[in-house]
């Protein structure tokens, strides 16, 4: 397959939403977090984990959302179909599952007075039934929560009807990419998790605009993207995808490391690699300017609080959760389409991680004296730029679900 070698890069953001200053109360305001809450978290699909991350009958893992006191069961069934659950037993309300992810035998038994479960929620045994005078097994199943996949990835919804199926919400998201990103090749390889001293917003919008690249990540990878060279645009009209941006490699690049040349002799898992066709996803035309020379990675804003970035071998992850206001629990996973096998490729994979180990910390410990700033009051109002712009699309569309709910 020939890579076009002409074709010239898409404009750098976008006007359409407006270009006056935004409120930053927006990131500190308990009404209007509790408003979120209510109106975001409880109404929209959420990304909670892959397919691939159940792979046989049993397996399961828990997704919680500490400030709605949610815990939820994903599990596969008997039957093969993955399903989710509130991880309450229908007798009081004790967790069934305590542990983060394993495997069930059979089904699940409550700890607390041993109601039985199916891996399919029914009800199955309950010790002395017969000293129950309005029990109706039928009817006493774990609570249902609303799921569905896309590319592979496994989505839940708060809302026992949800306004929108998912293939509605991420409609701007093509088929081929489904395909791409929906490929059982992709592993998980690492990730991390930690809470974070911000509004939960803030570590999306780090992800969503490259304007910062070239002082705030100075020191890591600016040697090799640039804010000149990210190509933010957003999607109007669209309910989960609300924008997403093209990253490409500068025509010049700065000086690299010894560390990251001898890194880019053996794969691309890092932001260099050489030689620069090593970029170039020859094979993935679903993917958006995939065949141009410079492209590195696409990355996606599915609302409310994830980003996905696509990339030749690699998918990288990061979703926030809200604690408070000024505190969000932060995680982000990595999946790679190749296990490396030789220790060069071991060695660019593992330089790749500690690269984006180095840019992502950057990143929180900006956004954490943002939300100093912000809570202080020093700073009431954000200016944005057009390479900003999906930030104010993220705006608009939380303050689009905030009244909507409000309202009703």
């Amino acid at each position: 397959m020939n890579i076009a070698t002409n074709v010239s890069l898409p404009a750098q953001g976008s006007d359409a939403l407006g270009i006056e200053k935004l409120p930053t109360d927006f990131y500190v305001c308990e009404n209007h977090y509790r408003s979120e809450l209510e109106n975001v978290f409880s109404k929209c699909w959420l990304m909670v984990g892959r397919e691939t991350d159940l792979a046989k009958s049993g397996d399961f893992f828990t997704y919680k959302i500490d400030a709605l006191s949610v815990s939820i069961i994903v599990v596969r069934g008997k039957d093969g179909i993955i399903r989710a659950f509130r991880n309450a037993c229908t007798h009081r309300g004790t967790k069934i599952v305590t542990e983060e992810r394993g495997r069930l035998r059979g089904g699940m038994i409550c700890p607390y007075h041993g109601w039985a479960f199916g891996l399919d929620g029914d009800l199955l045994n309950v010790p002395d039934e017969e000293t129950f005078g309005c029990l109706d097994k039928d009817n006493e199943g774990l609570h249902t929560v609303s799921l569905d996949k896309w590319g592979g990835f496994i989505f839940i919804n708060l809302d026992p009807h949800p306004q929108w199926s998912l293939k509605e919400y991420l409609a701007p998201l093509g088929e081929d990419l489904i395909k791409y990103v929906g490929d059982e090749q992709w592993t998980w390889s690492f990730g991390w998790k930690s809470r974070v001293k911000s509004n939960w917003k803030s570590p999306v919008d780090a992800q969503v605009e490259g304007y910062h690249i070239t002082y705030g990540h100075r020191r890591t990878i600016s040697r090799n993207v640039t804010a000149e060279t990210t190509r933010p645009y957003i999607n109007p009209g669209s309910i989960g995808v609300p924008g997403g941006h093209h990253l490409f490699r500068p025509e010049k690049l700065g000086e690299q490391t010894p560390i990251g040349l001898l890194a880019a002799r053996y794969g691309a898992t890092s932001l260099y690699a050489e030689p620069e066709k090593e970029f170039a996803a020859n094979n993935f035309d679903q993917l958006a300017f995939s065949q141009h020379p410079r492209w590195i990675l696409d990355g996606y804003l599915l609302f409310p609080n994830t980003v996905l970035f696509v990339q030749k071998g690699q998918l990288f992850i990061q979703r926030t959760l809200p604690l408070s206001p000024h505190e969000c629990l932060w995680e982000v996973d990595f999946y790679h389409s190749e296990k490396p096998q030789k220790f060069g490729e071991k060695f660019n994979h593992e330089q790749g991680r500690i690269q984006i180990r180095d840019v992502l910390s950057e990143d929180l410990k900006i956004v954490e004296g943002i939300q100093e700033n912000y809570r202080s009051g020093a700073i009431k109002e954000m200016n944005l730029s057009r390479q900003e712009v999906i930030i104010r699309a993220y705006y608009h569309s939380i303050r689009q679900f905030v009244e909507e709910g409000s309202s009703r």
